[in-house]
């Protein structure tokens, strides 16, 4: 399937945090029923180029009508065009 923007949200909209002399990075929930396989696939996450930013995480609640995942993923690239590429964030 593909990246459903509605189900992205910010944890508390206007929310951010910011180190000195950087853009600030918000963190988000992502809930689908897509697998880890799915939404781990290079250009999913295309459609949300428009909200997120570089270091905003997302925690991604998935396969939530299969076997239900729970991962991390920090956005590593967000280009005006091209793949957005993430990086997974080990879940201890």
């Amino acid at each position: 399937m593909a990246l459903e923007l509605a189900s992205l949200k910010a944890y508390r909209a206007g929310a951010s945090i910011k180190a000195a002399g950087a853009r600030s990075c918000r963190l988000w929930h992502y809930a689908t029923n897509d697998d880890w396989s799915t939404v781990n696939t290079t250009g999913y996450w295309n459609g949300a180029r428009a909200h997120i930013g570089v270091g905003d995480i997302v925690h991604i609640s998935g396969d939530l009508d299969g076997t239900p995942f729970f991962r991390s993923l920090m956005f590593a690239t967000v280009p005006a065009s091209g793949n957005v590429t993430v990086t997974q964030i080990a879940n201890s």
